[in-house]
C-alpha cells in the first residue's frame, strides 16, 4: 500500500508543472470572491464527486481529472470528519503562497502542500 501511495504521488509530481497556471487562476478566483478561505484542488484519477471540475482526463491511465472545492465541501462529504476541522486548519498552509492539493486514487488519497511559487515538493 505504501509502495502504491508512492507511486500515485510520484506520478502527480511528475505531471503537477502543467497545471499550475490553472491552479494560480482557480485559486485567485476563490479567493477574491470569498468561496473559501480554505481552497482544495482533487487530482483524481478518476472522476470525483467533488467540487467543480477544472480539467478532465484524456488519459484514464496517465492522466489526471482536476476539481476545485474546499475544506467546507470536504466536511460537508464526509471527506473530513467534522471533529478534524481545526487540526486541517493547523496544517493547511498559507493559500496565498501554497496550494493545498488532495491526490487520489481507487485505492489511497493523501494531501500535499506544494508551493505557489519555487521549487514545489523540495521541503513538503
Amino acid at each position: 500500500m505504501a509502495e502504491h501511495s508512492e507511486e500515485v504521488l510520484r506520478d502527480f509530481q511528475s505531471q503537477y508543472s502543467r497545471f499550475k497556471s490553472m491552479l494560480i487562476e482557480a485559486q485567485e478566483v476563490i479567493m477574491d470572491n470569498a468561496v473559501s478561505d480554505f481552497p482544495v484542488f482533487v487530482f483524481s484519477k478518476t472522476l470525483p464527486e467533488l467540487g467543480v471540475q477544472l480539467y478532465e482526463s484524456q488519459d484514464l491511465i496517465r492522466d489526471w481529472y482536476v476539481h476545485a472545492t474546499s475544506l467546507e465541501e470536504l466536511v460537508a462529504k464526509n471527506v473530513v470528519d467534522s471533529s478534524r476541522v481545526e487540526d486541517f486548519k493547523e496544517v493547511y498552509k498559507d493559500p496565498h503562497s501554497y496550494f493545498c492539493i488532495l491526490v487520489m486514487d481507487e485505492q489511497t488519497a493523501q494531501f500535499a502542500f506544494p508551493p505557489i511559487k519555487g521549487i514545489p515538493f523540495s521541503d513538503n
